[in-house]
């Protein structure tokens, strides 16, 4: 197997590792929302990037070793895998932005309306 095949499995392993590392620590710590939201992101697109990559040299790794699939077939869902990473990434950027905007919004709402039964 080409050294280059071999480090690209090597790489998708520690991406998914590092980034589930990353989003599950930082998820349960104590920094502000907008570093959260941000890590979190970063951390769940290493797993998606890791997992894609992993996809594909697979197949890649079946190609030389077995002679299946063909390359045109690992050309097909090489294609499908960038293009669900692209979802992905933008599924997290809006994710991030409405944890970040949109649910302190809630939460001021929520407050506000505790503190008048309160009263």
């Amino acid at each position: 197997m080409p050294i280059n095949l071999i480090l690209s499995l090597v790489f998708g392993v520690g991406q998914v590792v590092v980034g589930g590392w990353l989003a599950w620590h930082v998820a349960h710590g104590k920094l502000g929302r907008w570093r959260t939201a941000l890590l979190v992101v970063v951390g769940l697109w290493f797993v998606a990037s890791g997992g894609a990559e992993l996809f594909v040299s697979g197949m890649e790794t079946s190609l030389r070793l077995t002679g299946a699939p063909p390359e045109a077939v690992i050309a097909l869902w090489r294609g499908r895998a960038d293009m669900t990473l692209y979802v992905v990434t933008g599924a997290l950027v809006v994710g991030a932005l409405i944890y970040a905007l949109v649910l302190p919004l809630i939460g001021r709402g929520r407050t506000a309306q505790e503190g008048e039964r309160g009263q």
